[in-house]
């Protein structure tokens, strides 16, 4: 329990690929807001058991639909595509 939080039940740690989103290649000028957005939300997503790598790969598919964001924004958007595929 990271941050002395309860893990999330209604968050699934996967892969964007299990919950159904797709990605695709970002520019390189995308890159850093990228980054630092994950850095900003990784540590509430490993409270929910999520790996680096889901974590990473999240990021970047929520960035594939999205210009920008907040680290609520980014968690509110993984547990939409979550239940919508059905994992969470």
């Amino acid at each position: 329990m990271a941050g002395g939080k309860a893990p999330d039940p209604d968050l699934t740690p996967e892969s964007p690929e299990a919950a159904g989103v797709h990605q695709h290649s970002e520019r390189i000028e995308d890159v850093e807001p990228e980054r630092l957005l994950e850095n900003e939300v990784r540590g509430r997503l490993e409270a929910d058991g999520f790996t680096d790598s889901q974590i990473l790969k999240w990021v970047e598919a929520y960035f594939a639909e999205h210009d920008e964001g907040e680290p609520d924004e980014v968690v509110e958007w993984i547990r939409q595509k979550e239940k919508e595929s059905g994992t969470a």
